[in-house]
């Protein structure tokens, strides 16, 4: 793991007081509340390492088809990648319907089992997943020609190789081969000096605050908290505090951190539940704590009745044990236990015991999706529920002809676009009379294609532009940028595209000055809050 973090530069500190726990089973997520501070920054949130967990990653899977919004499903993707990554299971990322998300789990396999011909798996047209293949490989051989096999011409990458196998490896002088200078020269000294736990190879850091970063890498390491004062920003100190203090497992130690927020951090970091002031915060480490534990007398030291019920919830699931959803006193937290389990089991008699009939039909939907069975939509008695599942169970068998039982027309034509996209079957759009339904069923076709030539078959040009932004980031392809029309989305296209890249050169094709700025500010931050397992 990099030790190797760093505040943004130019914005306000992002900080993240929040963990993502991931439950033993079902894969269901309690998401950590976050500090007022990381809610009004809005910075991504981490992952649990999964090798403390177990994870149904069928269902996990189903779940990130189901998501509506980019970011939110990019994170699921994650899950089920490190589940790959660390079960070396290759089976898991044909399973992956995303060409990007796949071509990452072959990457993560393929370092994981040391075995480059994975690599060649790797269909993406720009070599971003096929470098990083290379590189994860070449630091879990220690072997320096596997960079070789990148291109020249993408020095960013072999830059990157190169410090992966520096750090494997231990070795300073390879970091001498890396010819940008910033981030990734620095990384490589500054990983080496935790790893060797020598501060002097700090001292060829030339930036102050990647410095900073250094000492406090190098404290962590070696668990010693006079290094932390060597450092000059009050904001990477209190970092050094919250590594050291986890490091060691110190409590004491988070009490030298000025920043609230640090110190909450540190807090729930060395799981001191009891310490943390913000209240929705420790009931919330109470209940991510006691699902990991299965322990059902944690949820007992939480005052608030609703995270209490919430706790309760999550080791009924953890457990699979009906019996605990009993204890919950809210009938729709009840009702929600219920439902949990009854998906995790695929069990429909577990939703019988549900008494709102709206969420007994979620439930009933839910568990017609997970067993692809549609004759359990016909239970439904909510008529939106009911198109959901028919929506749903028609995606998960890519069967267009389940969505004639759809007697509205818009969702009749939005079920076509799920079932198109899911088969990449363009000829499942001409089913679809109306002409912005059929544009929105050709725009999705493109990017789960990634095939630009589809978008020319769109008729309204702000859809087209969509179209070509969409694929463009798909494809991590900047150049289909320029044939959008409209200037902001076209800088907006230029800076997403930057972002999936984390290549903030690309910021620079954007005319607007404070987007250019403002993009590549949140692609520096994204580079260094990037995946700790990067």
């Amino acid at each position: 793991m990099n030790i190797f973090y760093s505040k943004p530069k130019g914005v306000a500190p992002l900080i993240i007081i929040g963990i993502i726990a991931i439950l033993i089973i079902g894969g269901v997520i309690f998401v950590h509340t976050k500090s007022k501070k990381a809610q009004e920054e809005n910075q991504p949130l981490r992952l649990e390492n999964p090798k403390t967990t177990s994870i149904t990653e069928t269902r996990i899977l189903e779940d990130c088809e189901k998501i509506k919004y980019q970011r939110d499903k990019n994170e699921c993707y994650w899950r089920v990648v490190d589940v790959a990554e660390v079960k070396q299971d290759l089976s898991i990322c044909e399973k992956i319907k995303d060409q990007y998300w796949k071509d990452d789990c072959y990457g993560r396999v393929a370092g994981a089992k040391q075995d480059l011909s994975i690599c060649e798996k790797i269909k993406d047209q720009d070599w971003r997943w096929k470098n990083d293949c290379y590189g994860r490989v070449a630091a879990a051989k220690q072997d320096l020609s596997i960079c070789e096999k990148i291109k020249d011409e993408d020095q960013y990458w072999k830059d990157d190789c190169y410090e992966r196998v520096a750090t494997a490896k231990q070795d300073l002088s390879i970091c001498e081969k890396i010819k940008g200078q910033g981030y990734y020269k620095d990384k490589c000294y500054s990983n080496i000096a935790a790893a060797k736990q020598d501060l002097s190879i700090c001292e060829k850091i030339k930036d102050q605050h990647y410095e900073d970063i250094c000492y406090s890498g190098v404290a962590a390491a070696k668990q010693d908290l006079s290094i932390c004062e060597k450092i000059k920003d009050q904001y990477d100190t209190d970092e050094c505090y919250s590594r050291v203090a986890y490091s060691k497992q110190d409590l004491s130690i988070c009490e030298k951190i000025k920043a609230q927020y640090w110190k909450d951090n540190c807090y729930w970091n060395v799981a001191e539940c009891e310490e943390i002031k913000d209240q929705g915060d420790k009931d919330s480490c109470y209940s991510n704590v006691a699902a990991a534990k299965q322990d059902l007398s944690i949820c007992d030291r939480i005052k608030d009745q609703h995270y209490e019920d919430v706790c309760y919830s999550g080791v009924a699931e953890a457990k699979q044990d009906l019996s605990i959803c009993e204890k919950i006193k809210d009938q729709y937290d009840t009702d929600e236990c219920y439902s949990r389990i009854a998906y995790s089991k695929q069990d429909l008699s577990i939703c019988d015991k549900i008494e709102d009939q709206h969420h007994k039909d979620s439930c009933y939907e839910s568990v017609a999706v997970a067993k692809q069975d549609l004759s359990i939509c016909e239970k439904i008695k909510g008529q939106d529920t009911k198109t959901y599942c028919y929506w749903d169970v028609a995606e998960a068998k890519q069967d267009s002809s389940i969505c004639e039982k759809i007697e509205d027309q818009g969702n009749k034509y939005t079920c076509y676009e799920r079932v198109a996209a899911a088969k990449q079957d363009l000829s499942i759009c001409d089913k679809i009379e109306d002409q912005h339904h059929k544009d929105s069923c050709y725009e999705s076709v493109a990017v789960a294609k990634q095939d630009l030539s589809i978008c020319e078959k769109i008729k309204d040009q702000d859809d087209k532009d969509g179209c070509y932004s969409d694929v463009a980031v798909a494809k991590h392809d900047s150049s289909i940028c320029k044939e959008i029309k409209d200037q902001p989305r076209k800088d907006g296209c230029y800076s997403d595209v930057a972002n999936a890249e984390r290549n903030s050169s690309i910021c620079e094709k954007i005319e607007d000055q404070d987007k250019k700025e403002s993009c590549g500010h949140y692609v520096d931050e994204a580079i260094f809050f990037d995946k700790p397992n990067n």
